[in-house]
């Protein structure tokens, strides 16, 4: 079993539930609803809360939000079950569950127009992490005389090169239909997709390291930007922190690193000698 790429997937999925949780209560913070929410119960008797939750049913907004919060905690709890117990069929669910969940984000929550819902769904790095899921463990007659070469990750370093190209395919798409075009989605997204073509064609793992060190810098660039804009905003500088750190190409670009553990270790021993 890849156990690397097993904990790739999983921390993938669990980045993306908490930056949604986590999103939603900064959202319902800024905007008082949460504060209105704990008067409510704080202060109501138990018929107006009984009556609130009669509204709520008979709106249908009481089903949906039930089930999107059962959702959101059977996710959390596979992927605490599957990093705890390096579960593999645990996994394969917690994939299953999770496409379900890129395919509603990208049509319900985050539906814009037919052609950017089609990219967002057709060249999404969640999609790839949910599939190389099914890839973690050899099939049944390999599982005897499989062995992971722990020196090279060869599936690791399949799935960090497609999702480079993958997120390279997404910003060029995106370069083509947003009005007017921006392009420094052009450049970002031919760069991202050279590195991942190359690195999966060579086996390459300096170049993934180079195009995830570019990944990181525009992590930080954003966020100055961000600063420059709307000053030292809390409320702005937090959401983008949120999705900057709690982030799939982040947790992809940290996992880079992971690919060659040896090449890693002996880089980081190179900048540790210059620095003295």
């Amino acid at each position: 079993m890849n156990l690397a790429l097993l904990w790739v997937c999983t921390i993938v999925f669990f980045v993306n539930i908490l930056g949604f949780i986590i999103s939603m209560l900064f959202m319902a913070v800024h905007s008082g609803e949460l504060a209105s929410l704990w008067n409510a119960l704080t202060t109501s008797s138990f018929e107006d809360l009984l009556g609130t939750g009669g509204l709520m049913i008979a709106s249908g907004v009481f089903i949906p939000l039930v089930l999107g919060t059962l959702a959101v905690a059977a996710l959390f709890a596979l992927g605490i079950f599957t990093l705890v117990k390096k579960n593999v069929k645990t996994l394969k669910i917690l994939a299953v569950m999770f496409l379900a969940w890129v395919v509603l984000s990208a049509i319900v929550i985050n539906h814009t127009n037919a052609g950017n819902d089609i990219v967002n769904l057709i060249f999404n790095v969640n999609v790839v992490v949910a599939i190389a899921a099914f890839f973690v463990a050899p099939r049944k007659r390999d599982e005897i005389g499989a062995v992971v070469d722990e020196k090279f990750n060869l599936g690791l370093l399949r799935l960090c090169a497609i999702c480079f190209s993958v997120i390279g395919v997404n910003s060029l798409s995106h370069f083509i239909f947003m009005q007017p075009p921006v392009f420094q989605l052009a450049f970002f997204g031919v760069v991202d997709l050279a590195i991942g073509v190359f690195a999966l064609v060579k086996k390459n793992v300096p170049v993934l390291m180079v195009g995830s060190l570019m990944v990181l810098v525009k992590i930080f660039w954003s966020v100055m930007q961000i600063i420059h804009i709307d000053g030292w905003s809390f409320y702005m500088l937090s959401i983008m922190l949120i999705h900057s750190l709690l982030n799939v190409m982040t947790v992809i670009s940290v996992a880079v690193f992971f690919i060659e553990p040896e090449r890693t270790r002996c880089y980081l021993q190179k900048a540790k000698q210059k620095s003295l």
